[in-house]
């Protein structure tokens, strides 16, 4: 089994575009050859932070500022796949014109790979 994930950014007012942009792919992806799931993971941009600062004083906050960081909200995609291969020819296989559509949604900060599992395991 591959894992691959993918991240992105949204500009800011277009995460539900970008939301029904890869919801609308699951079809799709279900009658992929060697397709296992997917988890699609939109952050909640400022819940972090805002808890975190209840937790801590003045000081604490100023040593502490948040980094700077894309303004847009944060994707996650994680899909399991039989082989890396299937993924590839998934994404080869599908309408350019359709994924145009969404780049005007995007922030330039993104990433795609295929990892592995390195969890502890009982």
């Amino acid at each position: 089994m591959e894992i691959y994930v993918a991240t992105l950014f949204a500009k800011p007012g277009s995460e539900e575009a970008v939301t029904r942009f890869y919801q609308d792919m699951e079809p799709a992806l279900r009658t992929a050859p060697g397709f296992i799931d997917r988890q699609i993971l939109r952050a909640r941009p400022g819940t972090m932070f805002e808890i975190v600062k209840q937790h801590l004083s003045e000081e604490q906050l100023a040593n502490s500022p948040e980094p700077p960081h894309p303004e847009g909200v944060h994707f996650v995609m994680i899909e399991r796949w039989e082989t890396a291969e299937d993924r590839v020819r998934f994404s080869r296989s599908q309408d350019k014109s359709r994924a145009a559509s969404l780049y005007p949604h995007l922030l330039p900060q993104h990433t795609h790979e295929f990892y592995e599992d390195v969890s502890p395991r009982d």
